[in-house]
C-alpha cells in the first residue's frame, strides 16, 4: 500500500507543477488542476451493485468518536466535525479517489498565463434550502474565512490571496483594528463575483499548491442570511451545498444525515447517515462488534492483535495509507515576533519547554519505536519530522536528536542551569494536556514515565473533553500536549504552513522561526517540483533541529468495515470511516 501512494503522489507532483487541466491555460508554475473538469469528484464503482443486491433499509451507521465542537465549516478543525462536513458541504473543487484536484461545485475553471488569476464557472446548484448557489455567496465565505473577527484556525489558508498577509497580520493585534480598518482591507482581498455564474480569484504571488488547497471544507459557498441567523448550525436551521443535510443532531448522542434534494452530484442510495459520537474507543468497538456500527476506524490499539486473530474481524480489518503524524507539541512560549506568549512564559522557570535544551532533552529521551510497540500495538512508522512519507518534501535523513539517555541528560542539565533549577526535581510539573475518551491515557503516561526515570521530572497529566482541550492547547495553557495531524491537502504546504509557521492558526506549539517562515514562503510560489521540495525539506531541517514538537510515529489507520458495505472508497485522508470523502456512493447490500 505504501508503494501504491508514492505512486499517486509522485502523479501529484506532476499536477502541482503542470498548467492544469484541459480548461487551464498554460502556465509553467500554475496551480494543480483538473483532471477532468465538469467530472464529478466521486469513484465511480467498476462493478455496481444490482437494486436485487441491495438491503432494504439503506442506513449506514458509523462513529465519529465523540461531539463536533462545530458544523460552522469556517471555523471548523478538528477531524470529528470534518468528517460529517464533507457530507453537508462541497467546495468549488475537490478531490477524486486516486487524491487528483477535479471539479465539483466549479463546471470548469481557468488559470491565467501567470498563474496568479483562477476563474471558476459555477454550474446550476441549488442549496438544501432551494436557493441557488450564487457566485456571491463565495466572496462572502472567503471574506468571512480571511476576516481577522472571526478568528478561524484555518485562516491561514488564505494567505496567497492578494490582500490576505495583510488581514491575517491584524488576528490578535491588541488593541483590535477598528471596523472600518477591516472592511477596508476586506474589500481589498483578491476575491470577486462579476456575475452570478463566475468567481475569480487574484494571488499575491503564484502558488503551486492553491488548488489543492481549495478542496478544504472553509472555501465553499455559505449564504449569510444562513450563518448569521440564529441557531445556524443545527439541524432546524442548516443549509447544506453537498449531497446530505442535516437531519438531527441530539447533542453528544447522535447525528442523523439524509439526502439533500437539491444534491446536483450522484444521488445517494444511502436513506440516512447515522453518526454515533462515543467518546470512548472501547464503546465504539464494542458497538462494531455489536453489530451496531457499519464501519469504524481507527481500531483501539490494545484491540489489534485480537481482531487480527479473529477469523470473522480479522477479514474486515485493514490498515489503510494514512497521511497523519502523530506528535506531541511543546510549549515553544513564542508569539508571532518572536516574543514570549504570554505572562507565563515570560518567566523561563514557569515555562521550561521555551528552553531549546530542555526540548531536546525531553525528545532524546524517548525511544520512539519502543512507544509505538507498547501503546500502538506496533502499528505505524517512527517520525522524526512531520512531512510524511509518500509527499513530496519527505526527508528521512532527518533525526538531529536520536533516542540516547546520555545525551539527553546533558542538554537536561544545560538547560536546568539556564533556568536557574538545581534539579529536575525543582522543576515545576510539566502541564501535559490531552483529550479524554481517545485512547491516549497509556500514551501520556509512557511519556511522562520516560521522562520521570531519565531526569526525575514531574507532570501533571490533564484530561479534558475534547471541545476544551483543543481551546486551552489553542491558547498554549499546557507545557506539553497531544496531537496528530491529518493531510487536509495532500501537499507539503499543508503539513508545515499554517502549524509551524510564525502566528500560525494550528501553530498549537507557539512555535515561531522567522528563517523557517521564509522557506516555507519561497516554497509556496517554487514552479519546479524538485527544488520546491528542496525548500520543505530545509525549513523541516530547520523545525527538526530546533526540536519544536516530538514527532512520534507516521501511523496507518487500522479500519473494520462490514462485508455488506458497498462503494466506500477509502483515500489516504479518511479519518473516521472508509469513504468518509465519498458518502453518496456508499451502499448497503442484503446481509
Amino acid at each position: 500500500m505504501q508503494k501504491r501512494l508514492f505512486g499517486i503522489l509522485a502523479s501529484i507532483a506532476v499536477i502541482a507543477a503542470a498548467c492544469g487541466g484541459a480548461n487551464t491555460s498554460s502556465a509553467p508554475s500554475a496551480p494543480a488542476g483538473s483532471t477532468a473538469p465538469g467530472q464529478s469528484a466521486a469513484p465511480v464503482e467498476s462493478a455496481a451493485p444490482s437494486a436485487a443486491d441491495l438491503a432494504d433499509e439503506q442506513i449506514y451507521h458509523i462513529d465519529v468518536a465523540g461531539e463536533p465542537p462545530t458544523l460552522d465549516p469556517t471555523v471548523a478543525q478538528d477531524a470529528a466535525s470534518i468528517a460529517i462536513l464533507r457530507a453537508l458541504q462541497r467546495p468549488l473543487v475537490y478531490l477524486d479517489k486516486d487524491l487528483n484536484v477535479v471539479d465539483e461545485l466549479a463546471e470548469s475553471h481557468e488559470i491565467s498565463a501567470d498563474a496568479k488569476t483562477l476563474t471558476f464557472h459555477l454550474r446550476d446548484a441549488k442549496y438544501s434550502n432551494g436557493d441557488p448557489i450564487v457566485a456571491g455567496d463565495l466572496v462572502y465565505s472567503w471574506k468571512r474565512l480571511a476576516d481577522p473577527r472571526t478568528a478561524a484556525p484555518y485562516s491561514y489558508v488564505i494567505q496567497e490571496v492578494a490582500g490576505g498577509p495583510e488581514l491575517l497580520a491584524m488576528a490578535g493585534v491588541k488593541p483590535a483594528p477598528s471596523v472600518a480598518t477591516i472592511t477596508a482591507a476586506l474589500d481589498k482581498l483578491g476575491v470577486a463575483a462579476p456575475d452570478d455564474k463566475t468567481f475569480v480569484v487574484t494571488l499575491h504571488d503564484p502558488a503551486t499548491y492553491f488548488l489543492s488547497a481549495m478542496t478544504l471544507w472553509v472555501f465553499g459557498p455559505m449564504q449569510e442570511k444562513w450563518i448569521t441567523s440564529k441557531g445556524a448550525t443545527e439541524a432546524a436551521n442548516y443549509v447544506s451545498s453537498g449531497p446530505f443535510v442535516l437531519d438531527t443532531w441530539n447533542h453528544s448522542s447522535e447525528i442523523i444525515l439524509k439526502p439533500n434534494p437539491n444534491w446536483y452530484g450522484v444521488k445517494p442510495t444511502l436513506t440516512e447517515i447515522h453518526v454515533a459520537m462515543s467518546a470512548e474507543p472501547a464503546q465504539s468497538m464494542a458497538s462494531y462488534e455489536a453489530g451496531e456500527l457499519d464501519s469504524y476506524m481507527p481500531v483501539p490499539s490494545e484491540d489489534i492483535n485480537r481482531v487480527k486473530s479473529d477469523p470473522v474481524l480479522g477479514a474486515e480489518y485493514k490498515e489503510l495509507v494514512q497521511l497523519s503524524t502523530v506528535y506531541y507539541n511543546y510549549n515553544n512560549g513564542k508569539d508571532p515576533t518572536g516574543k514570549a506568549t504570554s505572562d507565563r512564559c515570560k518567566d523561563p522557570k514557569a515555562c521550561p519547554t521555551a528552553n531549546k535544551d530542555f526540548r531536546i532533552a525531553l525528545t532524546q529521551s524517548i525511544d520512539k519505536k519502543a512507544f509505538i510497540d507498547a501503546t500502538y500495538a506496533g502499528v505505524g512508522q517512527v517520525a522524526n519530522s512531520f512531512v510524511m512519507p509518500g509527499l513530496p518534501g519527505y526527508d528521512e535523513s532527518i533525526d538531529p536528536y536520536p533516542f540516547d539517555l546520555d545525551a539527553a541528560k546533558a542538554h537536561m542539565d544545560t538547560a536546568l542551569k539556564a533556568l536557574g533549577f538545581a534539579s529536575a526535581a525543582d522543576v515545576p510539573p510539566l502541564k501535559f494536556g490531552f483529550n479524554t475518551g481517545g485512547g491516549h491515557e497509556p500514551r501520556v503516561a509512557f511519556l511522562a514515565e520516560a521522562w520521570r526515570k531519565a531526569f526525575g521530572l514531574r507532570t501533571d497529566q490533564i484530561g479534558s473533553e475534547f471541545s476544551v482541550f483543543l481551546t486551552q492547547r489553542t491558547a498554549g495553557q499546557y507545557d506539553i500536549s497531544r496531537n496528530r495531524w491529518g493531510a487536509d491537502y495532500p501537499h507539503a504546504n499543508n503539513q508545515l504552513s499554517g502549524l509551524f509557521t510564525c502566528g500560525g492558526g494550528n501553530n498549537d506549539q507557539q512555535y515561531c522561526n522567522p528563517d523557517f517562515d521564509a522557506l516555507i514562503t519561497q516554497a509556496a510560489s517554487e514552479p519546479d517540483p524538485a527544488k520546491q521540495a528542496d525548500l520543505y525539506k530545509q525549513a523541516q531541517k530547520i523545525m527538526a533541529d530546533d526540536a519544536a514538537s516530538l514527532f512520534l510515529l507516521y501511523v496507518p489507520n487500522p479500519s473494520l468495515t462490514k462485508p455488506y458495505v458497498s462503494g466506500a472508497v477509502p483515500i489516504a485522508m479518511d479519518s473516521h470511516s472508509a469513504g468518509e470523502h465519498f458518502y453518496e456512493t456508499i451502499k448497503i447490500l442484503k446481509h
